[in-house]
């Protein structure tokens, strides 16, 4: 009877040691996780000679902008709220797991005002593409239509020309169609070596360009040889409108190509500010 109790009173006592061991790995697994955590460091400001208002709160993201036929891919968020002047230090946590050598990542920053956009950032800021030893700097540009007291009448601030996702959305004054694999036609315009690039329906692009004020020009225009099924003749004009175009406007995030007449050739949309 006494050999029965024993047996039974070392089974309930390894099964609590075997909890214990695997409650210790457990919360030891997790603290290794967090102790893994790496950090982005910086600022956000921006040039206007104004206050935020006591509501307003700044969130930074940090965005995987590598794929070019879908909307980022959010990595890592930070929001806190606003105290005084800029310019506002942050301190962005990210996983390195999520970083892979392939993507593309990029910062982006906002001020919003119970759930109103006032201030935003619509340059490319590259994440890891610089000196780790100097901290982020955020440029913000104000909201049309937004006051000295920070009310806002939701109007987007104009994209930059550059280092912008542009998808199309209407050619020579139809709306344009999805090309092959069912993909957007779309460009991107890079400020190093002034060099556009893009899918065209069928075939991937490449050119370089020039502006001038409101003028722009496209040249040396290259692509690959592929034959689609779907998608050829939307290309051509599509191509054949980039090498005709003169001029554009950018206005909010929307992109317009116009002729040398003045007649309206290609619209875009910017994807990356949405």
């Amino acid at each position: 009877m006494m050999s029965h109790t024993s047996s039974r009173t070392q089974r309930v006592i390894i099964c609590l040691l075997f909890m214990v061991f695997l409650f210790w790995g457990t919360a030891n697994s997790n603290n290794k996780g967090v102790t893994n955590m790496r950090k982005i460091e910086g600022s956000v400001w921006y040039r206007e000679r104004m206050l935020p208002p006591p509501d307003a709160k700044v969130t930074v993201t940090l965005e995987d902008v590598a794929r070019m036929d879908v909307s980022s891919e959010l990595i890592a968020v930070t929001s806190f709220d606003l105290k005084g002047g800029p310019p506002w230090a942050f301190t962005l946590e990210y996983d390195p797991a999520k970083i892979h050598e392939k993507g593309r990542y990029a910062l982006r920053a906002r001020i919003e005002e119970n759930g109103r956009l006032i201030f935003t950032s619509t340059e490319n800021i590259p994440a890891f593409d610089r000196n780790p030893d100097q901290p982020v700097k955020i440029l913000m540009s104000k909201v049309s239509g937004t006051n000295s007291k920070g009310s806002s009448s939701l109007q987007k601030p104009n994209v930059s020309l550059t280092n912008t996702y542009w998808k199309l959305t209407e050619l020579n004054g139809e709306t344009a169609l999805l090309g092959a694999g069912q993909k957007e036609l779309h460009m991107i315009l890079n400020n190093e070596g002034n060099r556009v690039k893009g899918f065209s329906g069928c075939n991937r692009f490449t050119g370089t360009y020039k502006v001038e004020e409101s003028h722009i020009q496209f040249s040396q225009m290259a692509s690959t040889r592929m034959v689609c099924m779907d998608g050829m003749e939307q290309e051509q004009s599509f191509l054949s409108a980039l090498e005709g175009t003169t001029g554009f406007k950018i206005s909010g995030d929307s992109l317009s190509l116009h002729g040398a007449f003045g007649q309206l050739l290609l619209r875009f949309e910017a994807l990356y500010l949405k």
